[in-house]
């Protein structure tokens, strides 16, 4: 009994701790006056605000078979529309009212992230809710383009601050306990977790047409839990083979069929309104390796490609330093750092002293922490993390044909995932014995045959 109230209560401080980091985060342009200024004057919600005030109870009866409340952007998100009209209601033109709901919002999604990952990684329960936590702060700190506009700060905290980006708060705030809901169908198998997922998801789409890539985070969360048999075609039965899907099809097929249904009704429905368009493949392909790699594009452009060489040399250093049997005491693995890093600053950006900038050291810090991320995620071989990453290139197609720093909260939440399940294979990678940081790898033990009859 003590062990399990231990457990809840670890659980629960861990799911506080998260919330309030969530609203802690992004607290401050809530109540900023110079932050909600300068959000205020955003095109989109003066045009929203406008909209929502002329709109008459005929409006809100077009929305569900018309463009949405934002005439410059036709979109179609009829509950998108009910949520800002009844915003307007109780708000008015005070956008800091908007605000608050988006604050508040992003503390709900933080709890659902959470317990996402929770229920996702593996380890002990204190671990899973230490790690998961994690997985939050990271979502909070992810840094995203800068623009005319937008303040530079982390995604989470602009989105909050421009509360138009609502739409893709409250899409993922249907999509993460949807996933939710369907790992808990896995495992426990009673029905009404599967069917309140199916309509959390039906819901989403309402929201925004992110969550037409639900189908494909589903597919892995079925994959993962399930593993082969899930992906099975053929059974064989009295040595007859005979077509037998595997869950995955069962479910993943069908996803993939209702949202392909739902973008040519919503065409049909409404022809006028914006959607993924077809463009050449060069156009998305760079836009793949933009998402892909936008860290070091972001560094080398304001810093210089010297930085990535000299982060390179600093993760390889790390990484063959943890690796070493019997390792030297840390001062000379650290000046070995020191001195390389201030050669290669030489060489390459013509001076050694230039490491020392506190700007300089900021973008090889985390271009380091990138690059060891590739080294560990290379010596990844199962878990949850392969699926993360999959899912996160997943949310990426929607948004791969535009280019706003509020389509980047969905990707921000996963890449939070994807981080914190590396720093977890590295902790276990420590506590299994595979990986000793900070002493001496343990003598090899000799075997004896003592015992073993021979």
């Amino acid at each position: 009994m003590t062990s399990v109230s231990t457990r809840q209560r670890a659980y629960r401080g861990a799911l506080l701790f998260s919330v309030l980091v969530g609203l802690a985060a992004t607290g401050y342009g809530v109540f900023d006056p110079h932050t909600l200024e300068v959000y205020s004057d955003s095109p989109d919600s003066v045009d929203i605000a406008q909209c929502a005030e002329k709109a008459t109870w005929p409006d809100i009866l077009r929305w569900w078979s018309g463009t949405w409340v934002q005439s410059g952007s036709p979109y179609y998100r009829p509950l998108s529309s009910m949520a800002f009209w009844l915003q307007y209601k109780a708000f008015g033109w005070d956008f800091q009212g908007y605000v608050i709901v988006s604050w508040l919002l992003h503390g709900l999604i933080c709890a659902f992230l959470f317990r996402f990952a929770y229920g996702l990684l593996p380890g002990t329960p204190l671990e899973r809710a230490v790690f998961a936590a994690l997985a939050v702060v990271l979502f909070n700190v992810r840094r995203g383009p800068s623009g005319p506009g937008w303040i530079p700060a982390p995604v989470a905290y602009g989105v909050v601050a421009w509360w138009p980006g609502q739409t893709d708060q409250l899409c993922l705030a249907c999509c993460l306990p949807a996933l939710i809901l369907l790992d808990r169908w896995l495992s426990e198998r009673h029905r009404r977790h599967l069917g309140w997922a199916i309509a959390l998801w039906g819901v989403a789409l309402l929201f925004k047409e992110m969550a037409i890539t639900m189908p494909v985070p589903a597919g892995l969360l079925v994959l993962l839990r399930r593993g082969p048999e899930a992906l099975r075609l053929w059974e064989r039965s009295q040595g007859v083979r005979r077509l037998s899907l595997g869950l995955l099809w069962r479910l993943t097929v069908p996803g993939l069929l209702l949202s392909g249904g739902f973008l040519l009704a919503r065409r049909a429905m409404v022809p006028e309104a914006w959607g993924p368009r077809a463009r050449e493949a060069g156009y998305f392909l760079t836009k793949v390796l933009w998402y892909a790699a936008e860290l070091p594009q972001a560094i080398i452009t304001a810093r210089g490609a010297w930085v990535v060489v000299v982060s390179l040399f600093l993760a390889l250093c790390l990484y063959v330093y943890a690796r070493l049997p019997r390792r030297p005491a840390v001062v000379w693995p650290a000046l070995v750092m020191l001195l390389g890093a201030g050669a290669l600053a030489q060489a390459l950006a013509g001076n050694f002293a230039i490491i020392t900038v506190p700007r300089e050291m900021a973008a090889i810090g985390t271009m380091t922490l990138f690059l060891l991320g590739i080294i560990v995620l290379l010596h990844v071989r199962s878990g949850p993390t392969w699926a993360l990453l999959a899912m996160l290139a997943a949310i990426h197609v929607p948004i791969l044909h535009v280019q706003g720093p509020h389509y980047l909260y969905w990707p921000a939440a996963f890449w939070g995932l994807v981080n914190a399940s590396l720093v977890k294979y590295v902790w276990d990678s420590h506590t299994s014995g595979r990986l000793r940081f900070g002493r001496a790898a343990p003598e090899p033990c000799t075997r004896t045959t003592e015992g073993t009859g021979g």
